[in-house]
C-alpha cells in the first residue's frame, strides 16, 4: 500500500487524481491509461459511475505540491469561487 505513495506520478497523472480530487471531469474525459495506473496504485477506486479518490489517495495528493481544495468542485459556480479566490488581486 505504501507503493501508492512513493510511486513517481507522470504529470499526466498527477493532472488526473487532482481532477477525480476536485471532481471537476467525468471518467470518460479522464486518459484511461491514467484511471489505470491510478488505481493500480489503490489512488483512486471507482464508485458507480463515479471516481473517487481513496484514502491513500488523498494522502498522496495532501504530499503533492501546489494548491489543494476541500471537497470537490461538482459545479460550474463552484469552480468559479475556486479561480476567483486564486486570482483574487491583493487590495489596499
Amino acid at each position: 500500500m505504501d507503493r501508492g505513495l512513493k510511486a513517481p506520478l507522470s504529470p499526466n497523472e498527477e493532472i488526473t487524481l487532482r481532477r477525480v480530487a476536485y471532481g471537476i471531469a467525468k471518467p470518460k474525459e479522464l486518459l484511461a491509461r491514467d484511471v489505470e495506473q491510478l488505481s493500480r496504485l489503490a489512488l483512486i477506486d471507482r464508485q458507480g459511475k463515479r471516481l473517487i479518490l481513496t484514502d491513500l489517495g488523498r494522502r498522496r495528493l495532501a504530499a503533492m505540491p501546489g494548491p489543494h481544495f476541500r471537497g470537490p468542485l461538482s459545479n460550474e459556480q463552484g469552480v468559479a469561487q475556486v479561480f476567483d479566490s486564486l486570482f483574487k488581486k491583493p487590495t489596499g
